[in-house]
């Protein structure tokens, strides 16, 4: 089974909030950046950072969860059985994206990538968030390895 991310391209991204609000309205049918499972980092009107869940491969958080509130589908999705969770926040501490947060109702919350289809990604206007299959290696573009999303988009566009 092929396996997803969400990746993000920061330079494309203004800061409109469109995904965040996509996100917590899809979620839990509020319009509210906090019950949001994408964080918008900027200041002075300049996006300084995405974030989201990479969905890792392994994932520290599951490998800490003692309570198996957090587990990797099939698909290699990260997701939280909120039923399970004790918001002991282990996850939290050990994610190296800050990707798992409190939706300020006291419950931790992450992505789950929309069940395959994330809302974000369709909502977005300049085309910042791309759902991606996951690949050892990008292709090969007029000759010369491609290694990451931005060198894929430049080359793309040349």
């Amino acid at each position: 089974m092929t396996r997803y991310v969400l990746d993000v391209v920061t330079e494309r991204c203004t800061g409109c909030m469109k995904c965040v609000y996509a996100c917590s309205w899809v979620k839990d049918r509020v319009l509210d950046p906090d019950h949001a499972r994408i964080k918008i980092v900027s200041k002075g009107g300049i996006v300084l950072d995405v974030t989201l869940c990479r969905h890792c491969n392994p994932a520290p958080c599951v490998e800490v969860c003692e309570f198996d509130a957090l587990r990797v589908k099939e698909d290699g999705t990260v997701v939280l059985d909120e039923n399970r969770c004790t918001d002991c926040k282990a996850c939290r501490s050990v994610c190296p994206f800050g990707a798992i947060t409190d939706s300020g109702g006291g419950m931790l919350i992450k992505c789950d990538l929309c069940g395959g289809d994330p809302e974000c990604v369709k909502v977005c206007p300049h085309n910042a968030l791309i759902f991606r299959p996951v690949v050892s290696q990008y292709p090969n573009i007029g000759g010369k390895s491609v290694h990451s999303v931005r060198e894929l988009l430049e080359a793309k566009e040349r």
